[in-house]
């Protein structure tokens, strides 16, 4: 009976336990998560791709850039004069493909000699072993030869394509070189660091400048795992306040994007969302570093809470 007491006692205070943790994020409530950290989504530092003066670094500190602009250029001098011998070689490789005029030759050639073989033999018809049989052999001899002629300028010619293949192949990595001289912005937005001078030497991998995008921020929290499974928050849309200068509020809107499979040593499991960002007087509100409270919008991701693990 002693044992039987315990044990009903500790289940009493297990449902107990429960109920409490419940009431932090019941079913029919959505999450809040404070302490929240606002992230950048991307963040890259730009490196050199070939080694050479930095002749062209064209942006500071805090410009603003659009995707594909250039932002910086490494001497492409060597590189913009073997685009031009190979482009030559190509115009070069072309033409020779282009000209059949051995092809053509060598079929008259051997329409000629075919004519004089006949003749020989229609000489020994009229006069037998009017032509020696050396003679009717080397007749023959000149007119396969002819034939062999034409397949050989055929050959040529095919071979010639392929070496046009090659000399444009060449050509590409002539113009791939001087693309890889300069450094453009991967995506909108703004430099925060300039790591070289221009005039300066650079080796491929030094880093010459840091891009961030700022249009586009993330936001992490951690819900306990004992309250929300993973599925049941995935694709969520969330709403994300975030306190400025003097108190101002601010209110942005995402979607969950990331939900993790690790429980930590808390009991809390990482998730992350995507959230549209917005300037201000030319500047942007939701910055790298800031805290925020998060909102979970539950059963706006594709599964309702009530249909899957709370379910009656």
């Amino acid at each position: 009976m002693k044992r039987s007491s315990i044990f009903l006692a500790a289940v009493a205070t297990a449902w107990a336990t429960s109920g409490v943790a419940a009431q932090e994020y019941s079913p029919t409530s959505d999450p809040v998560l404070t302490g929240c950290l606002v992230k950048l989504e991307d963040d890259v530092k730009l490196p050199a791709k070939e080694a050479g003066v930095l002749v062209y670094l064209n942006v500071k500190e805090g410009d603003e850039v659009k995707d594909g602009q250039p932002l910086a250029q490494v001497d492409d001098e060597e590189a913009q004069a073997k685009k031009k011998v190979a482009d030559y070689a190509l115009t070069s490789a072309i033409e020779r493909y282009k000209d059949d005029v051995d092809i053509r030759y060598s079929q008259k050639a051997a329409d000629t000699a075919k004519a004089d073989y006949d003749k020989v033999l229609e000489t020994n018809k009229i006069q037998e072993k009017a032509i020696t049989e050396t003679e009717v052999r080397q007749a023959k001899l000149n007119w396969e030869k002819m034939v062999l002629s034409i397949e050989k300028s055929q050959r040529d010619r095919e071979l010639a394509k392929y070496d046009a293949y090659t000399k444009k192949a060449e050509l590409s990595a002539a113009e791939l070189a001087i693309k890889r001289c300069t450094v453009d912005a991967p995506f909108d937005g703004e430099v925060v660091t300039i790591y070289r001078d221009q005039d300066e030497w650079v080796n491929p991998g030094d880093p010459i400048l840091r891009i961030v995008g700022l249009d586009t921020m993330q936001v992490e929290g951690a819900i306990p795992q004992s309250e929300f499974d993973p599925h049941e928050i995935r694709g969520c849309e969330v709403t994300v306040d975030v306190e400025l200068a003097r108190g101002r509020k601010e209110q942005a809107q995402g979607h969950i994007s990331y939900v993790s499979s690790i429980v930590r040593m808390d009991g809390k499991y990482l998730v992350r969302a995507d959230v549209t960002n917005r300037q201000d007087h030319g500047r942007w509100l939701l910055r790298d570093g800031m805290t925020a409270v998060m909102t979970i919008h539950l059963n706006t991701g594709g599964k309702k809470v009530v249909d899957v693990s709370r379910a009656p």
